[in-house]
């Protein structure tokens, strides 16, 4: 566990320091008094809104399990959902959520292929929504620095190499097989063992198709139940990005619920979520702070944007690793206890 609590604690010196660098730059003599004259309600209500959250995205992964004809009721998809959530905000991309939730779904006697796809449909769901959702993001907002038009830029590439690496192994899961068989020889000569077990290539080469086939017949299958998980996405991330209008209502910004507000907040969290997928920090520690401040700059008075940045990485953030670590610090010691086990 102490890799574990190393990766929290890095974590949170990164977004500490980046928070305090966003406080030195935004601060000024208007701060102090506007952060005296917060709504605690309004606070709690994001905090609220960001918990509703966990629920819509637990019912997303129950008819994604429905449409593979698998039955995992809400409140277990929720727990699925939230176990990934200690992982994610450690990790570049978030990336080390999707094992963590890929295990707790072969927890309920679902096969590792279907978990995957699953998984990797949900994700899929988010990345197609927020591809579409930027061309629209960028005209509303018409101003954006060089530094976070390189990573956009990215962040956008990461996003299609990630689709693009999925339709190979659905349309073209031969080469990927073959390609994921020679990795995996490789890795096996590095530690020593001049040949991989015929047993583990077999086992790849049947999820791999398992996955494949799962993939498809979710596509597939009952189209209301596409429907609902379109709409559940659809759902999330209004419920998501309606915190920083929440939160601007708290420190007293009379129109943070004009329609216009809410658009741009919207489109610059569109941005900032598409910018989080770099991977270059631990659950994008310091990009968060620093890419949702020149955001929020050009339309949030600069003395409030530090107060916002900080209340909204608590609520997105902070509260994801107490949540996380509640719910999945039994499975990882799991995990750990079958590394020890597997490195005998």
């Amino acid at each position: 566990m102490k890799w574990l609590l190393k990766m929290i604690v890095t974590c949170a010196i990164i977004s500490i320091l980046s928070t305090v660098a966003v406080l030195l730059y935004t601060s000024n003599e208007d701060t102090l008094p506007s952060l005296c004259a917060v709504k605690p309600v309004y606070l709690l209500a994001a905090v609220l809104l960001h918990t509703l959250s966990y629920g819509i995205w637990g019912f997303r992964i129950s008819v994604l399990c429905r449409s593979l004809g698998e039955r995992v009721g809400i409140t277990k998809s929720t727990e699925v959902a939230t176990s990934s959530l200690l992982m994610m905000a450690i990790t570049p991309s978030s990336a080390g959520g999707e094992p963590v939730m890929v295990y707790m779904l072969t927890k309920e006697g679902i096969t590792l292929g279907k978990s995957s796809a699953i998984v990797v449909a949900g994700r899929l769901f988010d990345a197609v929504l927020l591809l579409l959702a930027l061309p629209l993001a960028i005209i509303t907002l018409k101003c954006i620095s060089f530094e976070l038009d390189i990573l956009l830029i990215a962040a956008a590439l990461t996003m299609v190499l990630a689709i693009a690496i999925l339709w190979t192994i659905i349309f073209n899961h031969g080469r990927f097989i073959s390609a994921v068989t020679a990795a995996t020889e490789r890795v096996f000569r590095l530690v020593g063992r001049k040949d991989s077990p015929d047993t583990i290539i077999r086992r790849i080469e049947e999820e791999i198709i398992e996955f494949k086939d799962g993939f498809i017949t979710g596509a597939r299958g009952r189209r209301s139940d596409m429907l609902l998980a379109a709409g559940a996405t659809i759902l999330f991330w209004t419920v998501e990005f309606m915190l920083i209008p929440l939160i601007l209502y708290g420190l007293n910004v009379p129109d943070a619920f004009s329609p216009s507000l809410i658009a741009v907040a919207f489109a610059a969290q569109v941005i900032i979520s598409i910018v989080m997928v770099v991977p270059l920090t631990p659950g994008a520690s310091g990009i968060a702070e620093l890419s949702s401040t020149a955001l929020l700059a050009t339309f949030i008075p600069l003395y409030l944007v530090g107060i916002v940045v900080i209340c909204w990485r608590a609520v997105t953030y902070y509260l994801n690793v107490i949540v996380g670590a509640f719910v999945s610090i039994r499975i990882v010691k799991n995990m750990d206890y079958i590394k020890n086990r597997f490195s005998m």
